[in-house]
């Protein structure tokens, strides 16, 4: 069978091509080249107590997720195929991993965490404002450019008014010697890019205000 002619189709696709591509804007990303830094927002949040702890996570935190986004969309057709009409955004809920410590400080977090967004005293849900946090997840080029010992970050992704809705049951065995890990899943009202998307001072209710994001 004749090929059929097609104009403008791919050329050079060969592998100096495809090296010559990989290696604009800082080469190709690693997956391991990343950190998590966990942000106490508003004056008043109770979360503010474990400022330590949340310090230590940027270290600990051994896999976690990009955030992604969606859209919530409806059917409609009018003449010919079905179309979608979007009316609203959707955010996924991430899922973080943390190595953990002996003493099980990680676990007195989160489990402190959950108790915070419904004690287990009273039953009664609180606000938001005394649990939420901003999550800020950091992508890393593979080489130090600057001269500060470590490798420079080029992407950074803020997620505002985060709060766990899941710590994950943790399995232990003697069937081997593993680092105990604690798996935990983050809802969040909307995430921003830093140094690209504008960063209101308020939250999307406009309740509080998030403190810096250059404590550690």
């Amino acid at each position: 069978m004749a090929s059929i002619p097609i104009e403008n189709a791919p050329r050079a696709l060969d592998m100096e091509s495809f090296k010559a591509v990989s290696e604009d804007y800082g080469s190709l990303a690693k997956s391991c080249r990343f950190a998590v830094r966990i942000l106490p927002t508003g004056i008043n949040n109770p979360l503010r107590q474990y400022y330590d702890m949340f310090r230590d996570l940027v270290y600990l935190c051994e896999v976690a997720e990009f955030p992604g986004r969606g859209f919530e969309s409806i059917s409609y057709r009018y003449y010919g195929p079905e179309q979608k009409q979007p009316f609203q955004s959707r955010y996924e809920d991430i899922n973080l991993t943390f190595l953990c410590r002996s003493e099980s400080p990680e676990r007195e977090l989160f489990d402190d965490w959950m108790d915070l967004v419904h004690p287990i005293t009273t039953y009664d849900f609180n606000y938001k404002d005394d649990y939420a946090c901003q999550i800020d997840i950091f992508q890393f080029s593979e080489y130090d450019t600057i001269g500060y010992g470590s490798s420079d970050p080029e992407y950074m992704f803020s997620l505002k008014d985060a709060w766990p809705t899941l710590v994950n049951p943790q399995l232990v065995t003697w069937a081997d010697d593993q680092f105990l890990r604690l798996g935990v899943t983050f809802t969040y009202s909307r995430w921003t890019r830093g140094g690209l998307d504008p960063t209101p001072s308020n939250s999307a209710n406009g309740s509080y205000t998030a403190i810096t994001t250059n404590l550690y």
